[in-house]
């Protein structure tokens, strides 16, 4: 008999996050990178700037918690934060030039995890993958 589990879309999805960014992760903390900073670094890379509500959603983490992360990368020159030039109201965090080299680096290692990821699929395969979720995404 299956259990209920195996089948259910939410169970596989949190099951293959996890397993294919295990490797991943290992590899962050290496690099002495947690895996939240990995996120805020990767949302604002190359050049996107950010509000730090906008990095809590991409980032999924509470605004509150997002903030004080923010805090943190500031004061180890990872990040900047700017008042935006639209709205003076709006805090704009960007990557400082230490953050961005990190990213950099960052950036490769996490293409080359995912093309081991998505390796045993065609690009076509692979695509369509992403435009699944994407599409979840944007439901």
């Amino acid at each position: 008999m299956t259990r209920f589990i195996d089948d259910y879309l939410l169970y596989l999805l949190a099951r293959a996050s996890g397993r294919a960014s295990a490797a991943f992760h290992t590899e962050l903390s290496t690099e002495g990178v947690t895996v939240s900073t990995w996120r805020i670094l990767a949302t604002l890379y190359p050049d996107s700037p950010a509000s730090v509500g906008e990095l809590a959603e991409s980032c999924l983490a509470k605004q509150s918690t997002m903030t004080r992360r923010i805090d943190r990368l500031a004061a180890a020159g990872l990040v900047t934060r700017e008042t935006g030039t639209d709205d003076r109201r709006r805090v704009e965090v960007r990557l400082a030039p230490a953050g961005r080299t990190l990213a950099d680096r960052l950036t490769v290692m996490a293409s080359a995890h995912e093309a081991r990821v998505l390796g045993k699929y065609t690009a076509a395969e692979a695509a369509d993958l992403k435009a699944a979720l994407t599409g979840l995404l944007t439901d």
